[in-house]
Formats: C-alpha cells, sequence, structure tokens
C-alpha cells in the first residue's frame, strides 16, 4: 500500500509540473506596425484593441506595437486614430509562433464645424455671439502685400485702414467701428499666436525740415504676411471682456502657419514687381511758366526783370523725383513631423523700393513653428520663435507743411526754368546758406536718414489634459525690438546750412514680456447642451527705452552721421523709460 500510494502521489506530483508548462505553450504574441497610407511613414500614438475584451496597446515611435499572452485561436485587432479612418484585421494565434500583421491607415477629413479664435480659447462659428470677422491668409495674401495690415484693406466689415502715406511699409490707422477716443490712442490690439504686441513705433522720429516730420512706419513690417494662416478680428465688447481695456478699438488676432503630419515638404515662392505713380499733378513746365510771366509783364503786374531772372531750363520736377519702384519677395518653407511631433520653418526676404528717389524698405526674417505631443495625446508642447531685421530708407518729406518744407512742398514750389544740376556737377540751389525753397531732388538724395530694427517675437505653449473635459494651459511669450535711426542733414544744404550740418543717433528698445495661465472646463449636458468656463491669470510687464544724441556744426560733410564727436556743437541729448506693468 506504501508503494502503491507513493507512485500514485509522484503521478500527481508530474501532472502539477506539467500543467503549468502545457498553459504556457498554448499561449501566443503578436507584433504589428502601423503606417501611414499616404506617407508610409510610421504612426505614433495609435491605439490597438482586441475586440471583446480590454487589451490593448500604444504603438511606439516606430509604428510598432507588441500583444503578448495571448490565448490560442483568433484575435480581431482594431487600430484607430483621431483623423483617420479606423482599420480591423482577424489575426491567427499559433502558440509558440508570434504572429505578424501591418496596418496600413488612411487620412479622412472630418466633417467639423468652422471654429474661429475668441481670445483665450476657440468657439464653433455658429456659437460666438459678439462680433467676429475672419480673413483667411491665403485669400487676401494677393499682390505685394509688405505686412498683415494690408490683409485687413477691404476684408472685414466694420474695419477701416487708412495708410500714413504711400511709402512701402507705411505705418497706417486701422480704425474697428471708427474712434473710441479723442485723446487716447484708437488702435486695435494685435495678438500673435496668443502673445500680445506692442503697436509702438519701433524707430524714433525723424526731424521735421520746415514742418513736422512725416509718421513712422509700420511696426509690423517685421511680420511675413507669408507664415500667416489666418486673422480674426474682434469687433466688440466681447474682445473688451477678454482683454479689459486693451480689447477697448477692438482686437486683431493673428495665427501663423503650422507643420502638419506627413512627409517633409519644401516650398518656395518669389515674385518680382515693379509700381509707378498712377498720375501726375500737372505742374507747370519751364515753358509754360516763363508764357505765364510774359503775359502778366504784358499786362503790367509784373516788371520785365522778373523775365530776365528766369532760367532756361525745362525741369518736371514731379518726374526727376520719380523712379519705376521695384519689389522682390523670396519665401522658403519647410514643413514635416509624423503624429507626435510637426514643425514648420520658413526663411523670408523683401525688398520694396518706392516710386520716389531714396526711398524704400527691406526685410530678413526667420520663423521657426513647432509642436510635440506626449502620454498619449494629453500633453502638448508649443514652440512659435520670430526674429526679423527690418531695414527702412526714409525720405525727408513732411506730414504737414507749409512754404518752407521737405521734398514734396519743394516739388510744388520750386522753379521748373531751374536745372537739377550746375555746370559743374552739382545741386543748383538758389543760393549759398539758408533758403526758404530747396532742390527737391537735392533733398532725397544729400539728406541721410536710415532706420533699423532688430525684433524677436518668442512663446512656448503647453496643455495638459487632467480630465476628458478639464485643461490647463500655460502661455509664455516676449516680444523685444530694438531700433536705431540715423539722420544727417549736410552743411552744404540748404536745409542744413544754418546748423553747419546736423547729426543725430537715436536708438529705441521695446520690451513685452506675457505670462498667461489658463484652466478650461468644457463639460457636455446631454446631447445639445455644452459650454465653457474659463478661469486663469495673466501678468504682462512692458520695459520701453529711447536716447537720442545729436551735433551741429560739422567742417566737412564726409563723416555723415558716423562721427557726433566732430560736431563743435554737441546738444543735449534726450532720453526716457518706462515701465509698467
Amino acid at each position: 500500500m506504501k508503494v502503491i500510494r507513493g507512485l500514485m502521489a509522484a503521478a500527481v506530483g508530474g501532472l502539477l509540473m506539467a500543467n503549468p508548462l502545457q498553459a504556457q505553450g498554448a499561449r501566443g504574441s503578436i507584433t504589428g506596425r502601423v503606417v501611414d497610407s499616404t506617407s508610409q511613414l510610421p504612426m505614433q500614438s495609435v491605439t490597438v484593441t482586441i475586440e471583446g475584451t480590454q487589451r490593448g496597446a500604444i504603438t511606439r515611435v516606430d509604428g510598432t506595437f507588441t500583444l503578448a499572452d495571448l490565448p490560442a485561436g483568433t484575435a480581431r485587432l482594431r487600430v484607430t486614430r483621431i483623423g483617420y479612418t479606423p482599420q480591423v484585421k482577424d489575426v491567427a494565434v499559433v502558440p509558440g509562433t508570434p504572429a505578424t500583421v501591418r496596418f496600413v491607415m488612411q487620412a479622412v477629413a472630418a466633417n467639423l464645424g468652422a471654429v474661429v479664435v475668441t481670445g483665450y480659447g476657440s468657439q464653433r462659428k455658429e456659437a460666438v455671439t459678439g462680433s467676429v470677422a475672419t480673413i483667411s491668409a491665403d485669400e487676401a495674401n494677393v499682390g505685394v502685400v509688405a505686412n498683415p495690415t494690408a490683409l485687413l484693406t477691404a476684408r472685414a466689415p466694420g474695419v477701416n485702414v487708412t495708410l500714413n502715406s504711400g511709402e512701402p511699409g507705411a505705418g497706417a490707422q486701422i480704425r474697428i467701428r471708427g474712434g473710441t477716443s479723442i485723446s487716447g490712442g484708437n488702435d486695435p490690439l494685435y495678438v500673435i499666436d496668443g502673445v500680445p504686441l506692442q503697436n509702438n513705433e519701433s524707430e524714433a522720429r525723424g526731424i521735421g525740415i520746415g514742418g513736422s516730420s512725416a509718421l513712422g512706419r509700420n511696426p509690423l513690417n517685421a511680420i511675413n504676411p507669408n507664415d500667416i494662416a489666418s486673422i480674426t478680428v474682434l469687433k466688440d465688447a466681447g474682445a473688451t471682456a477678454i482683454y479689459g481695456s486693451r480689447g477697448a478699438n477692438g482686437v486683431v488676432l493673428i495665427e501663423t502657419k503650422k507643420g502638419r503630419p506627413g512627409a517633409a515638404t519644401m516650398e518656395y515662392e518669389t515674385f518680382v514687381a515693379a509700381s509707378q505713380r498712377s498720375n501726375d499733378l500737372g505742374f507747370l513746365t519751364g515753358t509754360e511758366y516763363r508764357s505765364f510771366i510774359s503775359r502778366e509783364i504784358a499786362k503790367g503786374t509784373l516788371p520785365a526783370s522778373r523775365l530776365a531772372s528766369q532760367g532756361t531750363a525745362n525741369t518736371n520736377w514731379e518726374k526727376e523725383l520719380a523712379q519705376t519702384g521695384i519689389q522682390q519677395n523670396h519665401n522658403l518653407s519647410f514643413a514635416g513631423g509624423n503624429q507626435s511631433t510637426t514643425f514648420r520653418a520658413s526663411l523670408n526676404f523683401a525688398d520694396q523700393q518706392g516710386v520716389v528717389l531714396s526711398n524704400g524698405f527691406s526685410r530678413l526674417q526667420a520663423r521657426l513653428n513647432g509642436s510635440h505631443e506626449a502620454l498619449n495625446g494629453k500633453l502638448r508642447v508649443g514652440l512659435n520663435l520670430s526674429s526679423s531685421r527690418v531695414d527702412n530708407d526714409y525720405l525727408p518729406f513732411e506730414n504737414t507743411g507749409g512754404f518752407e518744407g521737405g521734398v514734396f512742398v519743394n516739388q510744388a514750389v520750386y522753379n521748373p526754368t531751374r536745372p537739377v544740376f550746375r555746370a559743374d556737377g552739382s545741386y543748383f540751389e538758389e543760393g549759398l546758406g539758408r533758403q526758404g525753397v530747396r532742390n527737391p531732388v537735392a533733398l532725397a538724395n544729400q539728406v541721410l536718414d536710415d532706420g533699423g530694427t532688430n525684433r524677436t517675437l518668442a512663446n512656448v505653449t503647453s496643455s495638459y489634459q487632467l480630465l476628458p473635459s478639464l485643461s490647463v494651459q500655460l502661455n509664455v511669450g516676449t516680444d523685444r525690438s530694438n531700433g536705431q535711426r540715423n539722420i544727417y542733414i549736410p552743411r552744404i544744404s540748404p536745409a542744413g546750412a544754418e546748423f553747419g550740418g546736423l547729426a543725430q543717433q537715436a536708438q529705441r528698445g521695446l520690451s513685452n514680456n506675457n505670462l498667461q495661465s489658463l484652466l478650461t472646463w468644457s463639460p457636455t449636458v446631454g446631447h445639445e447642451i455644452d459650454f465653457d468656463i474659463v478661469g486663469g491669470y495673466e501678468f504682462t510687464d512692458f520695459d520701453n527705452t529711447d536716447f537720442a544724441a545729436q551735433a551741429q556744426g560739422f567742417t566737412t560733410d564726409a563723416f555723415g552721421y558716423s562721427r557726433l564727436d566732430a560736431g563743435a556743437r554737441p546738444q543735449p541729448p534726450s532720453s526716457f523709460r518706462e515701465e509698467s506693468r
């Protein structure tokens, strides 16, 4: 009996040891890969599930996934990702032999309602109760467009755009539903990728010649219109509710282009254009002016000596000042990425000459936009970085002027019987020293007035989905610009003779730092009711500085504005600093 009992125990022990081996041998595994049908690139963060079970996996960076410890039989795999058609395949699980499978997902256009950006978030267009205008930059970027302001012209109802002048990159007065202040500013607030901008002139004003100086250039010249994806204009009290007093004159929200998942792409776009004056003002020619004087002498209203004092030239000062303005623009961009990381980089060079001598601007700008998703799409991080250099060539004309002024006043009043140049090649002037009228061509070419601005726009955004209906967002941005303007009015010019030559250098720095933290709750009640509750904190600080130095009384014009110390009469410098939070 003891022997039999021992044999039975040994048999049972052998069976107990064999069962785990048999169970392990009956299990199998599946390895697979998911790729995009268009680019054939691997897709990350794709959800893979076995229908009828809670088993699943998420694809890795290389698009692969693994499902282990599966029972023998047939497993129905389902792969899903937002923006792609779900795929289903039956895979045979054979113990001891790993099964392999490959999914090719096709992108599908989701039937989504129009969404507009409204301050600290976005809403469905039909749900917006305020007055909002949306402009597609691709449709508006037609012709010679120098800055984002031009994209607004005649494209948004209730938005009036008036250029300060006809020069390249000219500033503009933008009024959304008219002006709202008599003593304060009426310009709207500009927000680029969530960062409020300073709309102040980045370079100092010029020196008025016989009148007030011309208005400054557009501070948005530093932004390449080709990088803009859309523009949204908030017109009513909704803008004020979001942005406070800064939005009292309306808000212009600018979103830049971002990269998309797929194969990397490269685009190059260029154009060359020419512009001329559309018409002439019709001033008298030299011949017509002499004929007029002769008739007046015949009437007895002018002495005969008046005709003798006229010159023999027949100068059309409008045509002498005019030129064909050549514009060129070059855009080079790279974009691409995968399901978790996208990028777009661009480089722009633009150069535009005015239709008048010594007038124009050029821009060199580089931009990088990138985004990354992690933790199965719950965490999103984005970067927007732009750096630009804008060079301005200013023409000495006046914003307001009387009988004595800059180029355009003298274009109208200068004697058409006088030549542009003397016989020795120097510019013709009525006399030596200070003169009430000046040769407008000489003014345009002799007066040096150059400006340059370096501007950097950058912000980092991050958002995390705490719950399906609750998210937190952080946005840190900065807007910094450094501008310099150098002016020299030569001593040989009637405009600078009274000073013995005048040189000025002015520097201006604008700094704006911004921090936004938001908590957004978007619950859905039933099937037809949804709403957003947003709470947040925002901090912004401004630090603006300005410094200018001037000297007069030069013995030579050779140094231009480069040697202020060569002036015999240095003027008291001026400076200021303005801080606000």
